[in-house]
């Protein structure tokens, strides 16, 4: 019975870390301004400068819960 109570003792503390690490992961997610390659879809998809500077304001203003 012990060996159980270390190892689901083990597993809760495992589970907790991952949980804690993809949480800061998806925190970072949107910050960045857009990437070359995605300007480069945007153009191709029929965006204009104007436009992609717009969607990139906006990624900046976007409010996470830090």
């Amino acid at each position: 019975v012990y060996k159980r109570q270390v190892i689901m003792s083990a597993v809760t503390v495992a589970l907790l870390l991952a949980i804690d690490i993809t949480d800061k992961a998806l925190k970072k997610v949107g910050k960045y301004p857009l990437t070359i390659q995605e300007r480069q879809i945007l153009i191709d998809a029929g965006f204009n400068f104007q436009d992609i500077e717009t969607i990139n304001q906006e990624i900046k203003s976007l409010k996470y819960n830090d």
